[in-house]
């Protein structure tokens, strides 16, 4: 009697548990499109170099989006990424869409795509590079406070809080600023295909709506995530509606299981895209 009850549970399991593996097996086996989320403030680039490397080895993975809903952030994380999605598109279709906010740092990464989205109220361009330094050392005087510092070479310490600024230093400051920001004019001449006497136009800081950006070439399209996943699967040889794969940097153990609960969704869930003041357009260019 035990044997026979012994079976009917192992009969039961298998008849329960096998049909699960398959269809999962077999949904992870489905031609798919990446989704690669970057939100807020771009401050570092390593997760997200990680994500766009495993879309590459994924042989499922048959186009990538950047859905970009970011004020813009630091320069060298911003750089890093943009040549992460270069490299990526030589194999697969990249595209990338706007959501509330495409600015400065942002853009500079959607450059890269094969193809830009944005929503026609979208925020995007700011095609320029900022430096803030701070001079606390009127207060400190106040307070009796006094800061001294030692250094071997004459710039070590430009942009220090403790003091103003040399003429000197604020030319080399802005040597540095106009540096990066010819770096990043040659990246959107190059990936929107303009020259640079174009991209001098919107290149003085400015923000333009999508429709704006439409009008400008530096967007190819008005259009929402749908549109754009419909397109990408195109691109990437799919039939039909594509599964959808989502990645964004670790937000623990819960970011974790959204990501699994999205990836093995057909249609997208919901993205909602964060209110972001426009004070914080800025392609920041960091020293510490």
């Amino acid at each position: 009697m035990k044997k026979r009850t012994k079976f009917i549970l192992i009969v039961i399991i298998i008849l329960v548990v096998l049909p699960l593996g398959i269809s999962t097996l077999r949904k992870a086996l489905t031609p798919a499109v990446g989704i690669l989320r970057i939100e807020g403030p771009i401050e570092d680039s390593l997760e997200y170099l990680q994500i766009i490397r495993e879309f590459e080895e994924n042989d499922q993975v048959r186009a990538v989006i950047v859905r970009l809903d970011s004020p813009g952030g630091k320069v060298g994380p911003s750089q890093e990424i943009h040549e992460a999605l270069l490299r990526l598109k030589e194999k697969k279709p990249v595209v990338a869409s706007m959501a509330s906010v495409g600015a400065s740092g942002a853009y500079y990464i959607a450059c890269a795509a094969d193809t830009v989205y944005a929503l026609s109220g979208t925020m995007t361009g700011s095609i320029g590079v900022i430096l803030q330094f701070f001079d606390v050392s009127t207060g400190m005087q106040k307070l009796g406070i006094v800061a001294e510092s030692i250094t071997g070479g004459e710039l070590k310490s430009a942009g220090s809080s403790f003091r103003p600024m040399t003429d000197a230093e604020r030319r080399y400051f802005e040597d540095m600023a106009r540096d990066v920001h010819d770096q990043f004019k040659e990246a959107v001449a190059s990936g929107r295909g303009m020259s640079r006497q174009q991209v001098e136009e919107y290149a003085d800081g400015r923000v333009l709506t999508g429709r704006q950006a439409l009008s400008a070439g530096l967007i190819d399209k008005l259009g929402g995530l749908d549109e754009v996943i419909e397109d990408a699967g195109k691109r990437g040889g799919i039939e039909g509606k594509p599964r959808i794969i989502w990645r964004q940097p670790s937000e623990g153990i819960w970011g974790s299981v959204r990501d699994y609960v999205r990836s093995l969704s057909p249609v997208p869930l919901g993205v909602a895209g964060a209110d972001r003041s426009p004070a914080y357009f800025r392609f920041e260019y960091s020293i510490q």
